[in-house]
């Protein structure tokens, strides 16, 4: 029982991570790699990440190995890619799940030009807003660089939680990229991705 809420809460983390890094298309013709730092309080998580004219590649790496989270828009669709175990779990891309880059929530209130400031080589707007969660509203502040067109970091003081994406480079990004890795097996469930997280 103990495994089973274990590897639960593992998907959870990876499915909550999708949620936090995806946000519906912004700068479609971007395209740059940059490395992300996520503090989740006193966690930290370093990563990497690709964007291409809307297509976006994540990982991220810890002890049960290497994570991979592909959108493609064009394709409806989103993947998430255990390496090491071989598989793969395709989740549709909706509107209610949207498509890549941190993004102010569509539903934030009260968004306020606070400063402008410079961050990681680029000229920033900082924005703070009120986020609805639940019955109560959380105050995030987003740092957004004009020249990319999208945040390049976001700062939650009240959770003690920020990504951010460093060392950016506008660079191409190889379109073998944004594939599946050959020979990578499909999983049809978040039961049969937790079952091969768990192995």
């Amino acid at each position: 029982m103990e495994r089973t809420r274990k590897v639960r809460g593992q998907w959870l983390g990876i499915w909550g991570l999708l949620l936090i890094l995806t946000v519906p298309g912004v700068a479609w013709g971007a395209e740059f790699s940059a490395s992300m730092l996520v503090k989740d309080d006193a966690k930290i998580m370093p990563g990497k990440i690709q964007v291409s004219n809307g297509k976006l590649r994540q990982e991220f790496a810890d002890e049960r190995g290497q994570t991979i989270t592909i959108v493609r828009p064009d394709l409806k669709v989103v993947w998430v890619i255990l390496p090491h175990q071989g598989s793969y779990m395709e989740i549709p891309l909706i509107t209610k799940l949207p498509g890549q880059f941190i993004q102010i929530p569509p539903q934030a209130l009260g968004k306020r030009l606070v400063g402008q400031e410079r961050l990681n080589g680029y000229d920033t707007e900082k924005y703070e807003v009120s986020v609805p969660v639940g019955r109560r509203l959380e105050k995030q502040t987003y740092w957004v660089a004009a020249k990319l067109g999208l945040p390049i970091k976001m700062e939650c003081r009240e959770r003690q939680f920020s990504l951010e994406y460093k060392s950016i480079r506008e660079e191409k990004v190889p379109d073998r990229r944004f594939n599946l890795p050959p020979g990578v097996k499909k999983l049809d469930s978040i039961g049969g991705f937790a079952e091969k997280v768990e192995e």
